[in-house]
């Protein structure tokens, strides 16, 4: 009887090195799509924070604006600051550009005082208010203005914001957002004339 040798098969190396190529550009575009997944996630996560939190001013200011009779005789409103009369009391906003928030301070009571526009995912860069006659026009241009006898605020009939919710500076460039805000006018319906009456 002869014996027969047994063929042993095997890879070569050219056959390993190809398949650990291959095996290395599958891993490198999983590791690619899981990265971009994941920063997208942090992307619309942080969108989503800055959608709230300015959600959340939005209702605050909607709410004083459409309750209110006007900007508060004898005031010097601006494009950072306004103080608002309300039926039960005053309100005043003021945004700082250095902290970078719009606080609400109120005399309705206790906690009326609190910041919008910055938490730990939110800051506000930039806040302006925008003011109008019953025009349309800028109160503070002469021909738009009421008598000159007139306080300035009382010639003030619609009220409008416009401002910049982004991510922290902190966070890194893959995961910052940035969200726009210009708001619709609202006009002053509980004001009473011009003469105060």
């Amino acid at each position: 009887m002869t014996g027969r040798a047994t063929a042993r098969a095997g890879f070569t190396l050219v056959e390993v090195m190809v398949s650990c190529a291959i095996g290395a550009l599958v891993m490198a575009s999983v590791l690619t799509a899981y990265t971009f997944i994941g920063r997208n996630l942090a992307r619309v996560s942080s969108y989503q924070a800055l959608e709230t939190e300015s959600r959340k001013a939005l209702t605050y200011l909607r709410r004083d604006f459409m309750q209110a009779a006007g900007v508060k005789s004898g005031t010097t409103p601006t494009d950072t600051a306004v103080t608002l009369v309300l039926p039960s009391g005053e309100v005043t906003y003021t945004y700082s550009s250095e902290t970078k928030t719009l606080r609400r301070q109120s005399t309705l009571g206790a906690g009326s005082s609190f910041t919008l526009l910055h938490n730990d995912s939110c800051e506000c860069p930039s806040f302006h208010f925008r003011y109008f006659t019953a025009t349309g026009g800028d109160p503070t241009s002469p021909t738009d203005l009421v008598p000159a006898a007139t306080n300035i605020p009382y010639s003030i009939t619609q009220i409008q914001v416009a401002y910049v919710v982004e991510s922290p500076s902190t966070w890194t460039a893959q995961t910052r957002t940035r969200y726009e805000i210009a708001s619709s006018r609202y006009v002053f319906r509980n004001r009473g004339a011009p003469d105060g009456t």
